[in-house]
């Protein structure tokens, strides 16, 4: 209420309290803060009153006709009421029930997945081949035994490839000293494929990997990174050729994997030129013998895959296998005779006419 008002309404019954001492009518300003006060009560019971009946779901004035039948609810409106409410009760029911079983089961999934990406983020001791012939395989050429299929660049030694096109000389990226993941140090078993092959080939390209990656750690002047890498290399080729003795161990081993095997021994003995000291002046009959064991695997292939030509088949040409072996063969050749060529002279090797006269 108005606290004008209120000291209005007080002011007017002091009046009319000393109106009633003195026996005297009441004035018309007292009849009127009477009536005012009598409507001000009645709108406060009022308001109390709906008050009351919105906390008891009760309906407020006006909203009371919605809740009034038209005529008297009969015994057969009220039970058929009270079984649709219990339907919808039970309808209610199932599908909470459904909702809580769907989520159970959506927080054990996630839970599962979260435990099973934390297993390997934290424990990496196995190196996963997929199965032969599993989703996506590497797609080989028309033909199944072309060579270039399995490996790119089979002549290549030491993982480098053709020339590139002369370009702007570009800063090499930054290699870390530590490897990534998918080229830690070898910690357990492979398993996942028993496919000699497949696991072989895998392992080589590794290899390869990170002999690349160990050339830019050269570069850039990180020599311990860069032994770190070629150890971890030199350790994959190692498996690689332990995972070819099942295929080598046949009467005619397959192409491929004496391919694989040649380019293995070849990296290999790269390897041991950098950091063994292998080399023909130091160790003659050692440098022959394995460079003879880099040779065997292609000669083999170039023995085997022989293919009649001409007419009456009298012309022996080589397969696609057999000239892939000879290219990695004469490659190997010209890599032992000139890859430690280096153009640049130091100055002191440098001369000229008339330098003794000095």
């Amino acid at each position: 209420m108005n606290p004008l008002r209120t000291v209005v309404v007080g002011a007017c019954l002091l009046a009319a309290a000393a109106a009633q001492e003195t026996s005297q009518p009441a004035p018309p300003e007292l009849q009127r803060a009477q009536r005012l006060l009598q409507q001000n009560r009645s709108e406060v019971d009022r308001l109390l009153e709906m008050r009351l009946r919105h906390d008891l779901g009760l309906p407020v004035d006006g909203d009371g006709a919605e809740f009034r039948p038209a005529t008297p609810p009969s015994s057969e409106d009220v039970e058929r009421s009270r079984q649709e409410l219990r339907d919808l009760d039970a309808a209610t029911a199932g599908l909470l029930e459904r909702y809580n079983k769907l989520k159970a089961e959506a927080d054990r999934l996630h839970a599962e997945a979260e435990a099973q990406a934390q297993a390997q983020r934290q424990e990496r001791e196995f190196v996963v081949v997929p199965p032969a012939n599993s989703a996506r395989p590497r797609p080989l050429a028309p033909d199944a035994t072309l060579p270039f299929a399995a490996i790119e660049s089979p002549a290549a030694p030491a993982g480098e490839g053709a020339p590139a096109a002369p370009t702007a000389k570009a800063t090499p990226p930054a290699v870390p000293t530590v490897v990534d993941a998918e080229l830690d140090p070898i910690r357990g078993q492979i398993q996942g494929s028993s496919d000699h092959q497949r696991v072989a080939q895998s392992l080589f390209k590794a290899g390869q990997a990170l002999m690349d990656r160990a050339r830019t750690a050269r570069e850039q002047g990180q020599g311990d990174a860069a032994k770190e890498l070629d150890a971890r290399a030199r350790e994959r080729f190692e498996r690689a050729i332990a995972e070819l003795e099942p295929l080598l161990a046949a009467p005619e081993p397959p192409f491929a994997a004496l391919f694989y095997l040649g380019r293995s021994r070849e990296l290999l003995f790269r390897l041991a030129q950098r950091y063994d000291g292998l080399s023909l002046g130091n160790s003659t009959g050692d440098y022959q013998r394995r460079e003879q064991e880099v040779r065997d695997p292609f000669l083999k292939i170039t023995a085997r895959d022989v293919q009649k030509s001409g007419e009456r088949g009298e012309i022996e040409v080589l397969g696609i296998w057999g000239k892939a072996a000879q290219s990695a063969m004469e490659h190997f050749r010209w890599m032992n005779l000139h890859g430690g060529y280096d153009p640049r002279a130091a100055i002191e090797g440098l001369t000229w006419p008339g330098e003794q006269k000095r």
